[in-house]
């Protein structure tokens, strides 16, 4: 896959899932801004999505790439890490799978993110 960074031209942010503790005693699921990042989409043709299998696994799915950090890998494993993405995706996901680069420095990660349910309202 050819990568520049100018394919990376949309917004995004790293939420960390927490909690509150209303005045009343009721405790309430809040989502902790990580950080933001940039990303681009990532595209299959559809002879590549019919040769994988990938049809009913990526309906329903976003695939984004980004710059490789730890923190994808980790929310992989770790379903209290979300992603926020900007309109027309304006929803929170989980990653629900990443290939994450290693090998180059400063490499990109291509992560497919499954929606939580929950919209956001910028």
């Amino acid at each position: 896959m050819k990568m520049t960074l100018s394919r990376l031209r949309y917004k995004a942010s790293l939420n960390k899932l927490g909690y509150e503790e209303l005045p009343n005693g009721n405790v309430v699921d809040t989502n902790v801004k990580l950080f933001d990042f940039y990303f681009g989409y990532y595209k299959q043709s559809l002879s590549q999505s019919i040769s994988s299998n990938a049809f009913d696994y990526l309906k329903d799915k976003v695939t984004i790439v980004v710059r490789h950090n730890d923190y994808f890998v980790q929310a992989m494993s770790d379903t209290s890490y979300t992603i926020t993405l900007p309109s027309p995706n304006a929803n929170t996901y989980y990653v629900a799978s990443i290939d994450p680069s290693y090998e180059v420095v400063n490499g990109y990660d291509t992560i497919v993110l499954s929606a939580t349910g929950s919209t956001t309202n910028d």
